[in-house]
């Protein structure tokens, strides 16, 4: 059910004009907001701030990615292929370690994703939606975190 609620309400932020930069730059514009301390985690990002940071084209670009990828995902719920889904995102969370990524930033994300679409969709982000989305997150999480063996 979670599933199809998520792959529903996802049109909404695919029908926003490039939406792939518009909910890319407003997820790490959350995302920094929760955590500001994860700029550091972006080299390209050093001697940027405030708005300037948001403009940069290698933020964009990895934004946009970020988006782009969370769109293959939900395409993937769509199409039932997820048992194809979960070795993808072990190898995202394995190759998010050498990032520097830790399992607490994953709980960051979570929130930021959750704020963004709430940002985009307004109403439509109903308490059901948020739940659907809240599920579906921590499965793609928690695949990740066990793709990248924090607790091993």
């Amino acid at each position: 059910m979670s599933a199809e609620i998520v792959v529903e309400n996802w049109k909404l932020v695919k029908a926003i004009e490039d939406y792939p930069k518009v909910a890319g730059v407003l997820l790490f514009k959350k995302i920094f907001s929760i955590a500001p301390e994860a700029q550091g985690l972006f080299k390209f990002l050093n001697g940027t701030s405030g708005e300037e940071m948001y403009e940069s084209e290698k933020l964009i670009k990895h934004a946009s990615n970020v988006i782009n990828t969370v769109n293959t995902a939900v395409q993937m719920l769509e199409d039932n292929k997820v048992d194809e889904l979960l070795p993808v995102l072990k190898g995202l969370g394995k190759r998010h370690v050498a990032y520097g990524v830790l399992e607490p930033h994953y709980d960051v994300v979570g929130q930021a994703l959750l704020a963004t679409l709430e940002a985009a969709e307004g109403d439509a982000f109903t308490d059901e939606v948020k739940a659907a989305w809240t599920e579906i997150y921590g499965v793609i999480s928690s695949t990740m975190i066990e793709g990248a063996g924090y607790s091993s």
